[in-house]
Order: structure tokens, then C-alpha cells, then sequence
């Protein structure tokens, strides 16, 4: 994730010293991986474990900063309903309709007419590009830009191309085509997740939006798109159709079900802000079963327990309530905490415990290890005789093979027994499990041969276990 310190000093006052700034984020379980200056802008490339998609944006990060300086509750989101005057001719509100309600659980749309798309300002356009966006109009810039401030992926549709208006999210029909964004006809399955005007699909779900509704220089009235994804689903579908956005990455991970309305005010007014128009002030938010919030009981013995000293309450209750999570006194040693929506990552006792480790500071915890009650390690029981042939092979002049019992699915079998098959493999390269020993092996002295070592001898006893 890229970050501009400019940007993030919108939200929340930063060390002057970017260095100071990076092993401050770092210590936080924000690893910074490098520190940039371009044309005067520093940029900080932040690695963004997958648990916490809360962070994959400028407001964010800042949220964390402002928590570690102690702001109660955070940084607080408000952006009003709708600035705008009412427009001059109403047509119906947008309707929307969710019938797959297991893998959509929030919609929520906002429509504005008579915008004028064109080229987004300069300081814009630059903001995104520094960032690793780029741009297209004045309108999609919008959904990308506030995606990277608030964290919240959108899509814009023109809403003259939706026939009847309507919006539908529903499963896709077997074989279903959808011409997307990138200009390639997909193929989908009833897996996939679309989101459909009256007649045909006109997006992908958490992917990617549709050439037939997409924004251009003729569209005058546009329908904003705030919703939330199941994350399995959304990581499905990209998979299986070779895409990786900037919103199914976020959607895989996990979007924040309660920010869909406040990023839809933030965007729209932004809209109009860049290309003119008139708001409609209704607001369509069809949320049928609303999220209930997860309540974790902390204690200070666990605390003590897990951490090897104790925090005194003042601070547990001092990070817990600069992080949202509003705690409240449950008898002399325990607090019961509401998990804001953007954290999806804490549902049990051990995620608030390392809530209060991060914030406190690693840095203060006393170095030293904890008691054991185990038996002493032994040795297995035929370690010395592989230690004696190790040795023995070794000063024969043969190599160690230590390979990876994944291999790809292009290796040539060996054995009787067929391979193992990954459901979802983490690349092509390790998509089956090996049945020998062979291939790898032999890809091992291959490797050597390419880089000059004519001289490796490898011993291969087809007795020992086939991986």
C-alpha cells in the first residue's frame, strides 16, 4: 500500500521526520518497507498484513496514528448526507433489489444528473498517479480517489444505460456473458456474483464494473455504487477470471459493512465537486439484516498471562477507547468491548490482547522467557544413524536435496499412485502434491548443471517415503 505523507497529514498530525514516522507505523504492526521522495512528496510503500483491511487507505493508517496518540475514539467519519440542492426534476429513486442475500449483505446507492465528465483537476490526477492509479475521468476518479483516502471500494454506472433504472444483486445465470471494463467477454457461472439491470449483468461483483454501463464523455446522470461483498465469493470469482483490482483485493480481505452510506457522501459530493451536477438527496441503503456488533470480554489476567507483566487499567482503557473499541468496566479486572465494523479481524480475546501489546509498545515488555514444565528434547530414536550416513554421504561428495513437496501440475508422474490435486493452489508452480521423489531431484541437478556445477551426485533410495 502506498502511502503520501502529504495525504496522511489531512487526517492526523505526523513527526516532521518521515524516518521518526516509518519506525513509528513499524512498531505498529505496519511494516514499512521503504521510504521515497518524488518531486518533493514522500511516499511510504506499507506492507498491509491480510487480516487488517482497515488499513488499506490513507484514513486508515491515520486512524492507527491517532489511536497511538491517544485521540479518544479515533478519528471520527462525517460526511454529510447531501450538501447539494435538490435537483430540478426528479425521476423515480434508484431501486435496488438484493436476492442474493448470503453473498451481498449491504447496498446502498446515490444518484447524481447533469454532472459534465472530463479530465480530473491536476492535483488529482497526480495524487492518484502517485499512488500506483491511473487515470481516467473525472467521475471514476472520484470512486479511486476516495478509495484510497477512506478505504471503501465504489463503482460509478451511468444510469441511463441501466434499463428501468433498476438494480439487481443476484448469482449468475449458467453461462452468463459479461463484457468487463477490461474490455475481455467473461463467461460466468451461477458461483459468480453480479450486479444486473433490469434485463442483463452489468458488473462483476467486488471485480470489476461493465463496458456497457461504464462512465464516458456522454454520460450526464450517474448511479454510485457503496456496497459489501462476501469475501470468499469476491476472491472466487477474481481467481477464477484472472483479475486482481484495487477493490476485489479489499473485498477479498474483508470491507467494512458500516462505511458503505458514509463513502457514498464522501463520493458523491466529491463528484459534484469535479464535475458539477445536482445530488438527489434520496438515498437508497438496503440492508436486510443489519450486523449485529461483536462484544469480546477482556481480562487483566489474560492480559498478565499472555504478555508476562501488567499493564496498568488507565492504559488498557486508553488504547481500547483510542481504537474504537469502547470499553466498559465489567467488575474490578475485566472490560466488555464492542468491535467497531472496520475491525474485522478481533472476535475473540487473544485479537484485543494484541491490541493493547501494539499499542502499548513491544519495546516495554522485559526480555526474558517463560517458565517451562515440559520433559527435556530427546532425540528420535534413529537420529544418530541419520547423522553417521549424513556425514558419511557428505564426505563421498554427494549433496543434501531439501525440496518442496509441491511441484507443478506439468511434472511427469511417477508411481503407481496419482497425484494430489490443490482445490486452491497458491500458484501453478505448487498446484499438486508429489508422488516421488524423482522430479524434484532431478529439477534439483538440473538447477546445478545450468550454473556450471558439473560435479553434484545425488543418492535417491526409492524405500524411503515418497516425500
Amino acid at each position: 500500500m502506498k502511502i503520501l505523507l502529504s495525504w496522511l497529514r489531512e487526517f492526523v498530525a505526523v513527526p516532521s521526520d518521515a524516518r521518526a514516522l516509518a519506525e513509528e507505523l513499524t512498531l505498529l504492526g505496519l511494516t514499512v518497507d521503504s521510504v521515497a521522495t518524488e518531486d518533493g512528496e514522500t511516499l511510504f510503500e506499507i506492507d498491509v498484513t491480510t487480516n487488517r483491511p482497515d488499513c488499506l487507505s490513507h484514513y486508515g493508517v491515520a486512524r492507527e496514528l491517532a489511536a497511538q496518540q491517544g485521540s479518544s475514539g479515533g478519528l471520527a467519519i462525517s460526511f454529510p448526507e447531501s450538501s447539494a440542492g435538490k435537483p430540478r426534476a426528479v425521476r423515480r429513486d434508484p431501486v435496488v433489489a438484493i436476492l442474493a442475500t448470503d453473498l451481498c449483505r449491504r447496498y446502498s446507492a446515490r444518484i447524481i444528473r447533469g454532472v459534465k465528465v472530463g479530465p480530473s483537476p491536476e492535483w488529482l490526477a497526480r495524487r492518484l498517479e502517485r499512488v500506483g492509479v491511473r487515470p481516467i475521468n473525472n467521475v471514476a476518479d472520484a470512486t479511486n480517489y476516495v478509495l484510497m483516502e477512506f478505504g471503501h471500494p465504489l463503482h460509478a454506472f451511468d444510469l441511463d444505460r441501466l434499463e428501468q433504472g433498476r438494480i439487481v444483486v443476484r448469482r449468475a445465470a449458467d453461462s452468463e456473458l459479461l463484457r468487463t471494463l477490461d474490455g475481455v467477454e467473461r463467461r460466468l457461472a451461477p458461483s459468480d456474483l453480479v450486479i444486473a439491470d433490469a434485463r442483463r449483468a452489468v458488473a462483476l461483483a467486488g471485480v470489476m464494473g461493465g463496458l456497457d454501463t461504464e462512465i464516458s464523455l456522454d454520460t450526464t446522470n450517474v448511479l454510485l455504487e457503496s456496497a459489501w461483498f462476501e469475501p470468499v465469493t469476491v476472491r472466487r470469482t477474481a481467481k477464477k477470471q484472472g483479475l486482481h483490482t484495487e477493490a476485489s483485493h479489499r473485498f477479498e480481505r474483508g470491507a467494512d459493512i458500516g462505511a458503505t452510506r458514509a463513502a457514498a457522501n464522501r463520493c458523491i459530493g466529491l463528484i459534484r465537486e469535479l464535475a458539477g451536477g445536482e445530488v438527489d438527496p434520496h438515498v437508497a441503503d438496503v440492508y436486510p439484516q443489519p450486523k449485529a456488533p461483536q462484544s469480546v470480554l477482556l481480562r487483566s489476567a489474560e492480559l498478565v498471562r499472555h504478555l508476562g507483566m501488567e499493564i496498568p487499567a488507565e492504559d488498557v482503557e486508553r488504547i481500547l477507547t483510542g481504537l474504537g473499541f469502547a470499553p466498559r468496566p465489567r467488575g474490578r479486572a475485566a472490560w466488555r468491548c464492542t468491535a467497531p465494523t472496520h475491525r474485522v479481524d478481533v472476535s475473540r480475546e487473544i485479537d484485543l490482547v494484541e491490541e493493547v501489546a501494539r499499542h502499548y509498545g513491544y519495546d516495554r515488555f522485559p526480555l526474558r522467557l517463560p517458565a517451562s514444565s515440559g520433559q527435556p528434547a530427546r532425540k528420535a530414536p534413529h537420529a544418530a544413524q541419520e547423522e553417521r550416513l549424513r556425514a558419511l554421504l557428505l564426505g563421498l561428495g554427494y549433496d543434501e536435496a531439501l525440496s518442496a513437496v509441491l511441484v507443478s501440475r506439468a511434472t511427469e508422474e511417477f508411481g503407481e499412485a496419482p497425484p494430489v490435486v490443490l482445490a486452491n493452489p497458491l500458484s501453478e508452480e505448487a498446484a499438486i502434491l508429489r508422488t516421488s521423489m524423482v522430479p524434484s531431484l532431478l529439477s534439483a541437478v538440473q538447477w546445478n548443471r545450468n550454473r556450471g556445477q558439473e560435479t553434484v551426485r545425488v543418492a535417491y533410495d526409492q524405500s524411503f517415503s515418497p516425500t
